[in-house]
């Protein structure tokens, strides 16, 4: 039944969030603090992107701290005085296990009383808490319970009433006797109850509004909606605890196209309606933002529409993924900050209004949006309270006053940073997003004025230049190691951002080596492998890498696939080798091209065809070269057509550098090379065998580039009557069919590859 209970209010949940939920957004930055707020009682309508409801989330957590209702246990506090919080919140919410040995006063004898009774009554519904507190939809909640007896609940509270004094407690029994005959579903009888008895006779307290939501129940269930809705809105607005369940309730009443307007009459009744409203409806958030000033400026619920107002705004200018585009921050694509900026500012002025240093503190959080520091400087230095967050945003503003990044203004980063270490995050903690934003500004800064190795390091440690291939990072990594008299935060940013058993040099030498290996030139490869003279680097590289494979199996073991083994004609290819021994190879087979033998002429280009295809990204050692894999992901196989990671630092073309590393490049048209070593060794060749293996490899080249870029002519394959493709017209197969379709590797091959049998099919 728990989790039947937890299904019914996700789904209830969902509905609400579809009626006046507004829009979801990605992820952005939190500066103002929502609980700035001066009623903290309204808390559950600030805006929250995970639930409905503020920081209310579907997880459990066993050392949270339990949360008592508030309200009612500020109500029993005002009666006893005497009492502490905890022995309230014990006595009324862990009955059984307080001590009354103490507490021997008439008026703690009447409690014990009340509360005996109030778990009598608990008791007897704890039905349906199994299920829900619902009983406005019999349809979705179903509740199937045997039929109770108020009277005897009703005629015990009227006895025990007859014996006490105390307004309050008479007013809780009040409270049992209305949920007594609610749960028995004597709607009638609790609604005559409220009006003859209690609304006129009960002080507008906590608990009478449990009482009116009851009440409102009654209503409901008894298809008096607008009057329910009424009632709801009236709970929602005064109540401390039972703001969330008035607001859900409101909304069934809506479903039925009621909203309560028919029985508001006089300005407290507008203000109540206008705020249910406004928390339903995103649309016209500014207007209803004026519409209460004009009927009530200093009404703390004026703070609560435009709060949730100005985290709608942070949702717009703050984007986490600036990065991957040029958005500048604030990203200001409209003028909703400066509407909120007029009202912030009428607010702060108005002589009427006492909460100024909130409307002080939001026209100054509102001109920094607006690209206006001076103003907001000057106005946060006439804010007296909220220290923290003036604390946060005096620090924003700096940050974003800088062009350029002098050391001293380094050594304010570095101090900062020490003084506010950035914690360990998860989604439902946004305490680190000052600190993330400004290192955001930070890398944009150093980005925007050509400090590329201190604009990469403020988000990124060194190891992440693998798969990269930017050389003008990988210098700038150079040069900024080499710079002297560094400052504090530029130390900082070198020792934060290397592993402690990787020596930065010799990584940048090795991944300037890697680069040289995928731009086809081993001979500079290494010079910079030599100068690497401590890092060892990914998974060390077969011989296999120089083999070939007629069947594509990118999940098989490389020695079930990788069967030719032409290499060991060259003993200097050992089995395995690292990346430094592959460039030698690599020079090796270069100059064995020139060899006065023509086998060696033959061989050295077709080992060379093999491995450039098997590093290309279809190829079976994609991405080998740069991780501990023979292939990596299977995004290497197919070229994305996503930016870059050069261009993007050649361009500017991002607003910092915090997410390059997953611009990696994948594609360098290996293809085109190996094809042209496969021609070279046809050329060389009198071995039809071997000439006719070469073409079908030369083919798969032709597939890659198909993948990577298109090709002009396509031809169209029907593998079934739901599904049809297209492949390349390929010249190599076309050469294959006409000048060797008698070679044993012909019919081999027209039996393996389904891709050859449909083209020869055409």
């Amino acid at each position: 039944m728990k989790n039947l209970f937890t299904c019914i209010m996700l789904f209830f949940t969902s509905i609400l969030l579809a009626c006046g939920g507004g829009e979801w957004y990605g992820g952005f930055y939190n500066l103002f603090r929502q609980t700035n707020i001066s009623a903290d009682e309204f808390y559950p309508f600030l805006r929250d992107e995970y639930s409905h409801f503020y920081e209310e989330h579907y997880y459990y957590d066993e050392n949270s701290k339990k949360v008592y209702p508030k309200g009612n246990v500020q109500l029993w506090k005002s009666m006893l005085t005497n009492w502490t919080t905890s022995e309230i919140e014990k006595a009324v919410y862990n009955y059984p296990d307080f001590d009354w040995k103490n507490k021997k006063s008439t008026l703690e004898k009447d409690v014990k009383n009340y509360l005996e009774f109030a778990q009598k009554c608990s008791k007897i519904f704890s039905h349906r808490s199994a299920v829900s507190t619902w009983d406005y939809d019999a349809a979705l909640l179903r509740l199937e319970y045997e039929t109770l007896d108020a009277q005897e609940l009703v005629a015990e509270a009227n006895t025990l009433i007859g014996t006490i004094s105390d307004e309050q407690l008479k007013a809780r029994y009040y409270y049992q006797i209305i949920r007594a005959l609610h749960y028995t579903k004597n709607y009638s009888d609790a609604i005559i109850f409220f009006e003859n008895t209690i609304e006129n006779n009960v002080p507008k307290n906590e608990i009478y509004f449990y009482i009116l939501d009851q009440v409102a129940g009654c209503h409901y269930s008894s298809g008096n909606y607008d009057i329910a809705a009424y009632y709801f809105t009236k709970v929602l607005n005064k109540s401390i605890d039972r703001k969330k369940s008035s607001y859900n309730s409101f909304n069934f009443c809506t479903f039925k196209n009621v909203d309560g307007s028919h029985y508001s009459k006089g300005i407290e009744d507008e203000k109540d309606l206008l705020l249910i409203r406004s928390l339903r409806d995103f649309s016209d958030e500014v207007n209803n933002i004026k519409k209460f000033i004009e009927l009530d400026a200093n009404d703390a619920r004026v703070e609560l529409l435009f709060i949730r107002a100005l985290s709608n705004v942070e949702r717009e200018v703050w984007s986490t993924d600036s990065y991957e585009h040029k958005k500048e921050l604030p990203y200001l694509a409209n003028k909703k900050h400066e509407n909120l900026l007029q009202i912030a500012e009428q607010q702060m002025t108005s002589a009427t209004i006492k909460n100024k240093d909130f409307w002080k503190l939001s026209s100054s959080y509102l001109s920094f949006i607006n690209k206006d520091i001076t103003a907001a400087e000057n106005k946060l230095k006439g804010v007296k309270k909220f220290s923290d967050q003036k604390k946060i945003l005096s620090i924003v503003y700096q940050v974003f006053s800088w062009k350029t990044i002098s050391p001293e203004n380094e050594n304010y980063i570095n101090k900062i940073l020490l003084n506010n270490p950035i914690k360990d995050n998860s989604i439902w903690n946004d305490e680190n997003d000052w600190r993330y934003l400004i290192l955001d500004k930070i890398a944009h800064t150093y980005f925007d004025n050509g400090k590329i190795a201190k604009a990469f390091l403020v988000h990124n440690t060194i190891e992440k230049t693998n798969k990269i291939q930017s050389l003008i990072l990988l210098d700038d990594l150079e040069r900024f190691y080499l710079k002297p008299d560094k400052s504090d935060y530029e130390k900082y940013l070198l020792k934060a951002n290397t592993s402690e058993n990787v020596n930065y040099l010799d990584y940048i030498n090795y991944q300037k080596g890697v680069f040289y290996l995928y731009e086809k030139n081993p001979e500079m490869a290494l010079i910079f492998f030599n100068k690497n003279k401590t890092y060892v680097g990914a998974k060390s590289i077969p011989a296999l890498i120089f083999s070939n494979n007629i069947m594509e199996c990118f999940d098989c073991l490389e020695s079930e696939v990788m069967v030719d083994q032409v290499y060991k004609a060259f003993p200097f290819i050992t089995a395995k080798f690292n990346r430094k021994q592959l460039a030698e190879n690599l020079i090796a087979l270069e100059r064995l091209r020139h060899d006065e033998k023509q086998w060696k002429v033959k061989l050295a280009n077709y080992l060379l065809g093999n491995y450039y295809f098997n590093i290309s990204n279809t190829g079976y050692y994609r991405g080998l070269l740069t991780s501990n894999t023979n292939g990596g992901s299977y995004n290497y196989m197919f070229n994305e057509q996503i930016k870059e990671a050069d261009a993007i630092i050649k361009n500017k073309e991002n607003y910092n550098l915090s997410n390059i590393y997953l611009h990696d490049k994948n594609y360098f048209d290996m293809s085109t090379v190996a094809m042209g070593y496969y021609q070279n060794t046809i050329d060389l060749s009198t071995d039809n065998e071997l000439n006719a293996r070469c073409l079908y490899l030369m083919a798969k080249c032709e597939l890659n580039r198909f993948y990577n870029v298109g090709a002009s002519e396509t031809f169209e394959v029907k593998q079934n009557e739901y599904y049809t493709f297209n492949l390349p017209q390929y010249k190599s197969f076309k050469t294959l069919k006409e000048e060797y379709s008698s070679t044993d590797f012909y019919d081999m091959i027209i039996s393996e590859c389904s891709y050859f049998k449909l083209y020869t099919a055409q």
